[in-house]
């Protein structure tokens, strides 16, 4: 039979373990949004580079479209990033 203290102390060290993974999984999760915000923003630089020598209006308002829309994803993956580093900081605090 388990006294009452060893209890206590198996079941902080069960709820440590819960708290670590439940921070590792959205800094990972974090990490990833970002890296897919870094992902689109490249992109999108590329995208603008190749429009610099172009002589065609169309074809500049064409590759401006593709910017923008890579632009667009790259604030997306950002805002989920920061949804995952305020989960990460939620579960540190509540746990």
């Amino acid at each position: 039979m388990k006294r009452f203290r060893q209890y206590l102390a198996e079941r902080r060290m069960d709820e440590a373990i819960v708290r670590k993974g439940a921070v590792a999984a959205y800094a990972a999760k974090g990490k990833r949004h970002g890296d897919e915000a870094v992902r689109s923003y490249n992109q999108a630089k590329q995208t603008l580079r190749t429009a610099q020598n172009m002589k065609m209006v169309d074809a500049k308002i064409d590759v401006l479209t593709r910017t923008f829309i890579e632009l667009l994803g790259g604030l997306v993956s950002q805002r989920q990033q920061i949804g995952a580093v305020s989960a990460q900081i939620t579960a540190l605090a509540m746990l």
